[in-house]
Parts: C-alpha cells; sequence; structure tokens
C-alpha cells in the first residue's frame, strides 16, 4: 500500500492542486461547489461513486465535469484494497486458488452484462461491474512463477503461439477502437474486445513481431511512459476548454489541448513523479503524501459546504440575461406552487429528481381537466400551462420512454388518463429527435402512436401533439454570464441545426396526424426562432436552464404561447366532448 501511494499520490495531488485553483478563476459559484465535492471523492478514491449518483437526465453534462475521468482510478485502487484481502484468504487453498479465481471474474462479469440490460449507469460505475476486469490481470500473472519466468504450457515468449496471441489482441483492441462507441450498452460485453485484447498481447510477452514492431517502438515506450500523468492531465484540459468556450472548441483548440496534456504529462512525470518516487529518500515520505491528499479533501469539503464561495470575483461579472439556470430551482417552483399529483398509481411509480416526485398538479382536491404526458420536454411545459390556464386543473405525467400505448413505463398512465372523464384535453410532447433518431425507430413509433391516439380520441379526449422546441450545443451559463478569460456570450445559433433535428421526427409525426385528422399538431418552431436564427432569449431573458430544457421564464413564455395558439383558455370546464380548436 505504501507503494501504491508513492506511485499514484504525486501526479495526482498536483492535478488536483492545480484544477482547483484554475477553477477558482473560472467557475461559477455552482460549479465550484460540485468541483469542489469532486475534489473530496478523488482525494478519497469514491470519484465513481459521487458521479454515479449525480447521473441522471438532468445532470450537467459530462464535459463540464473537470474531474470526470478519475472514476476509474477510483475503481482501481477499490479493487487494490480488496484484491490483498481476497488472495490472503484463498492463498492456504492452494488447489482451488485458480478456480476461485475465475469463479470472481465470471461473476463480476456475469453481472456486468445483467446491470448494461438493466441500469446502464449501475454498469457503468459500479466496482462489482468492473472488477471482471482487473482480475484478467491477476488471472494472467498468476501462472508466472517465483522466478517470474511465464508458463509455457500454452507456447512460450516467442512462440508461434505467442505471436498468434499478439496478432489477436490487436486485432481486437482496434476493432475496440472502431466498433465501440456511444450507441452501445457499454461496458457490457462490448469490453471483452479491450481487455481479452489486452490480456492476448501481454500473455504474448514481448519478443512477438506484433510487440516488437509497435508496442516496443521508442515513441510507444515514452508514451507508456507518462501514461499515467497524461491521463490525470487530458480530461482537466479539455473539460475547461468546454467549459471556457461553452460548447465544442474548434479543432484548433483541441489540437493545441492534446499538446498542452502532452507537454504537462512529461514535465509531471520528470520533474514530480520520478524525484519522488525514486530520488527521495525522506522517512515520512508516504506519510507527508497522504496528509497533502487528506488536505486536498478537506479543501474540496469545504468548497462544497461553501456553496462554491458566491462572493468570489468571478461572480461579480456582468450578468447579461436573467434567468435561472438550475434544475433545482426549477423543480423546487413546482414543490412551492403546485400540489403533488393525486392518483395513487401514478405517483407510486413516477420518477424522482432528489427526493422530489415528479408528478404534479396545479389544483390540489380537484379533477384534473388537462393531462401532460411525455418526457422531461413534457415536464418543462407544466408550469407555463398551469400558470396561464388558471381555470384547469393541469398536470403532467412523464416517463423516459415514447409516451406509447405500447410503452410497459406508460400503462399506468395511459390507464388512468383514458378511463377519467375530466380530463377533457391531452397535450402529448417529448423529446422527439432524441428517442426517434435509431434506425426503425420512426416507423414503429407511427403504428405505436396512431394506435395511442386513436384510443385517446375513442375516449372523447380533445389530443394535441407539440413538436419540439430547439435544441442548443452550448450551455445557457454562456448565454447569461461573460465566461472569465473570454468575456463572450452566446445565445443563438444558427436555424439549420433545428431543422435538421425536426428531420428526424416530423415526417413521422405528421404521418399520424393525417391518420388521426381529429388531433391537432402544434408546431412551436417559431417561438424560439426567426428564419435564420434560434436564441434561447426572448427581451434580455434566458428561458433555457440547460440545451434542450426550458426554465421557470421559459415555461411561462411557451405555456402562454400555446394557451392561445390551442385556444384552450375557451375551456371553463370539462365537456366529455371533443372540440375543435
Amino acid at each position: 500500500y505504501a507503494r501504491r501511494v508513492k506511485r499514484i499520490f504525486p501526479a495526482l495531488i498536483l492535478v488536483l492542486a492545480l484544477s482547483f485553483v484554475f477553477a477558482w478563476f473560472v467557475l461559477f459559484a455552482d460549479e465550484l461547489k460540485q468541483l469542489g465535492n469532486h475534489v473530496l471523492r478523488a482525494a478519497v478514491f469514491l470519484s465513481n461513486f459521487v458521479l454515479w449518483r449525480e447521473s441522471g437526465y438532468f445532470d450537467n453534462a459530462a464535459e463540464t465535469k473537470p474531474l470526470l475521468h478519475l472514476w476509474s482510478l477510483g475503481i482501481e485502487e477499490q479493487f487494490y484494497v480488496v484484491w490483498p484481502l481476497i488472495v490472503w484468504s484463498i492463498w492456504r487453498l492452494k488447489a482451488w486458488r485458480w478456480q476461485l479465481m475465475c469463479v470472481l471474474a465470471v461473476t463480476s462479469f456475469a453481472w456486468n452484462v445483467y446491470q448494461s440490460q438493466h441500469d446502464l449507469t449501475h454498469d457503468f460505475y459500479s466496482p462489482l461491474t468492473r472488477f471482471w476486469e482487473l482480475l484478467c490481470g491477476a488471472l494472467l500473472a498468476y501462472p508466472y512463477t517465483a522466478s517470474r519466468q511465464p508458463n509455457h504450457s500454452v507456447g512460450g515468449v516467442g512462440s508461434a503461439s505467442a505471436q498468434i496471441r499478439t496478432v489477436l489482441g490487436a486485432l481486437l483492441l482496434v476493432m475496440a477502437i472502431f466498433l465501440i462507441n456511444s450507441d452501445q450498452r457499454f461496458p457490457g460485453a462490448w469490453a471483452l474486445l479491450p481487455v481479452v485484447g489486452a490480456v492476448l498481447v501481454i500473455s504474448g510477452g514481448g519478443q512477438t513481431w506484433v510487440s516488437q514492431t509497435i508496442f516496443a517502438n521508442p515513441f510507444a515506450v515514452w508514451i507508456g511512459t507518462i501514461s499515467y500523468p497524461l491521463y490525470l492531465w487530458h480530461w482537466p484540459i479539455f473539460s475547461y476548454a468546454r467549459i471556457i468556450e461553452g460548447g465544442t472548441p474548434s479543432l484548433a483548440f483541441r489540437v493545441s489541448a492534446i499538446g498542452a496534456s502532452i507537454a504537462l504529462a512529461w514535465l509531471t512525470f520528470k520533474w514530480i513523479e520520478k524525484p519522488l518516487r525514486f530520488s527521495w529518500t525522506f522517512r515520512y515520505k508516504t506519510m507527508v503524501l497522504v496528509f497533502a491528499m487528506a488536505g486536498l479533501g478537506s479543501l474540496g469539503y469545504v468548497t462544497n459546504k461553501m456553496n462554491g464561495y458566491p462572493m468570489r470575483a468571478v461572480m461579480q461579472q456582468q450578468v447579461m440575461h436573467v434567468g435561472d439556470i438550475s434544475h433545482d430551482e426549477f423543480h423546487n417552483y413546482f414543490q412551492q406552487h403546485f400540489s403533488p399529483c393525486e392518483e395513487p398509481s401514478i405517483q407510486k411509480s413516477a420518477e424522482v429528481w432528489r427526493g422530489m416526485v415528479r408528478c404534479f398538479q396545479s389544483k390540489p382536491d380537484a379533477p384534473v381537466n388537462l393531462a401532460i404526458l411525455g418526457d422531461s420536454h413534457a415536464e418543462h411545459l407544466f408550469l407555463g400551462l398551469a400558470e396561464a390556464l388558471p381555470h384547469l386543473n393541469v398536470a403532467f405525467y412523464t416517463k423516459g420512454a415514447l409516451p406509447v400505448l405500447g410503452a410497459s413505463e406508460f400503462q399506468v398512465i395511459f390507464k388512468h388518463v383514458l378511463s377519467t372523464e375530466s380530463i377533457h384535453s391531452v397535450l402529448i410532447a417529448a423529446n422527439w429527435e432524441g428517442k426517434l433518431k435509431e434506425p426503425g425507430a420512426p416507423e414503429k413509433f407511427v403504428m405505436d402512436f396512431d394506435q395511442t391516439l386513436k384510443a385517446l380520441r375513442a375516449a372523447d379526449k380533445r389530443v394535441f401533439v407539440m413538436t419540439d422546441l430547439p435544441q442548443f450545443d452550448f450551455d445557457p451559463q454562456r448565454c447569461k454570464f461573460q465566461r472569465p478569460l473570454t468575456q463572450s456570450t452566446q445565445c443563438d445559433e444558427p436555424r439549420q441545426a433545428y431543422i435538421t433535428e425536426r428531420q428526424v421526427y416530423l415526417p413521422a409525426l405528421q404521418r399520424v396526424q393525417n391518420l388521426n385528422p381529429g388531433t391537432q399538431l402544434l408546431d412551436v418552431s417559431d417561438l424560439m426562432c426567426t428564419d435564420h436564427v434560434c436564441s434561447m432569449t426572448r427581451d434580455k431573458q434566458l428561458l433555457y436552464r440547460d440545451n434542450n430544457h426550458l426554465n421557470i421564464l421559459g415555461s411561462q413564455f411557451v405555456g402562454a404561447q400555446i394557451a392561445a395558439k390551442l385556444k384552450l383558455t375557451q375551456l371553463s370546464h370539462p365537456t366529455g366532448q371533443t372540440q375543435q380548436p
């Protein structure tokens, strides 16, 4: 454990410290508060657990978390805490060591595959679903003798068998690079490609053609030498670039970031990691490193408790547009002004945001008149519609799936809506582009949604389907404030991006409307866009809280516009009859 401290701590302490110092001058209070918590968790190697807890639909983008990458270091160190204890416990069972290690690895892998189909966030961050990857290294090391010579039962180093293994391993690694992307349910079974590939390459030894040609050339060896500090530096640099730019940095910026990462990694190895690990012979070196890490953790804890020090100079920057950019503030508004939905079956199965059940209605102890169905893009309409229609009892019932009868998540919701006579109007909205971009998804959606609308119309519901609002490629902070260093703002982007989004889903919605003439398709493309640009502001007011969700002001604006377009203000009480707007 002392060797692990000397190996891991010096470079990590430097990166954490400098990341915090830079953050002090460029991050806003809510961002620094979160970073403080991440510094604390990184100092005790529990980053994976805090990121696991934070994950969710409203989590800020991964690219805006400068210490996100330390989740993997956390899992590695958690493994190194428990693995020696496991080895100690099974070492007396000489005849069963290999078998028991295999059982542990297979069990962890099986749990990983299971979770990849049920809870991908759990699968990604849980040490139990990741330990098999590290156990593969243990299984590879086990056959080595005390003299550290490899077991030749499967072919020695440099043998034909070793040559084949390294070639196959290299091919698996190349396949992993090209086949694994954000659309795959990773890790799951996909993780076999890089893990087995690495095992095969390492098992072949250093004398094979692949190893000598690719992995043993001077440049590859040099990259391997600085790989740990390079791992530590690369993500904070790219993340801060994303934060400062407020969007994806330019190609030139990204190339410069790669160069800066490599340069800092080499300097860290040469002047910090190597001297402290090998040259500094101070007797209490391990203790000093542990105390330094504990100090950084304490700094992170205090920063989080002080809410990111909102009185810093950076927080006094000029506010360019008024409007909230906090998910907490938006959802707290619900709790302060509206009532939890009263249908027990829906409330019981509703999604939860930080302890708040995401199911509300505008009036307590009264029958619901207008039901808003969909996902979070339906939820963010509720606030504005509820305030624009004070004579109606408005409710929202949302899930992460498509709002169709065939979706198991919506079964309870549709059963209630179809059987409740007081609900005379239904508005359906969703992140259509995000849910219909997969090949074949629009065709299946048309069939399912057609069945859904026919069922609603048969139950004498007045049905409205809304197109989605623009989604932006930058953070609203860049619009609300002048970001330090750049002193720039951005609030709009070309309308063409919105047109491209709509092309994914609009034909499908129009086809369903043609199949259901009594349903009104509400096109809201004019609310945020002119002929040339789409903007997340109006009259100096910021209308978005992230790049695709309305804030309080945005919901109030859009809700009022929808109410006027649909003439819902004319409905003062449920009629039980289908009315044409």
